[in-house]
């Protein structure tokens, strides 16, 4: 639960940093000392802020899938189109990796830590319903959201920084664009240290 003496813009700030945090190695891997390093702040305030590491990690994802919905909602305007819809996403994932990378490691916890299941079938329900409201049938949905659940897949293994040494480079040079590094072109894949 938010504390009320906290203002809004800096619990805004202290989210973003924290998705910064766990977008590398997600909730197992990233210890509450590493987000209050990327926060700024003392590993104690982190506790006493935000409860527990798995309090945490819920209000933090929240926080990334926010951003995923309000780009569908944003480009939802003029109803379902995967072309316009999957360009928004497309631009989320270049220019916010992190949000992205933070959606998908919940999914991989969701498993193994019921709250954070809860929390990514609540969120992956959102953005479905978001979705759906601009028209999207149910097979629209499952390709359209198919597609990006490789965009995320892609970015979980770090594809666009090594595809030049697998045959799936085309692939990810079709998904994000060609890498600066890659000898088929250069554009924006995202990478994962910057934000």
């Amino acid at each position: 639960m938010p504390n009320p003496r906290r203002r809004p813009a800096r619990d805004d700030e202290l989210l973003s940093a924290s998705v910064r945090a766990f977008a590398a190695r997600g909730y197992f891997g990233t210890s509450t000392a590493r987000v209050a390093a990327e926060m700024g702040v003392s590993q104690p305030y982190v506790i006493r802020t935000f409860g527990s590491k798995l309090e945490l990690f819920v209000r933090t994802h929240a926080h990334a899938a926010r951003a995923i919905t309000r780009t569908f909602r944003d480009a939802a305007g003029g109803g379902f189109d995967p072309d316009r819809l999957g360009a928004a996403y497309r631009s989320l994932v270049v220019s916010h990796p992190a949000d992205v990378l933070v959606w998908a490691h919940a999914f991989s916890a969701a498993t193994a830590e019921p709250v954070i299941g809860a929390e990514s079938r609540r969120q992956f329900d959102e953005v479905y319903r978001t979705l759906r409201d601009a028209g999207g049938s149910d097979q629209e949905l499952w390709a359209f959201m198919g597609r990006g659940m490789l965009i995320n897949n892609l970015l979980l293994m770090e594809a666009p920084r090594f595809a030049d040494a697998y045959d799936f480079g085309p692939l990810v040079d079709l998904v994000f664009g060609p890498s600066p590094e890659s000898p088929r072109g250069a554009a924006g894949a995202p990478r994962l240290d910057q934000e």
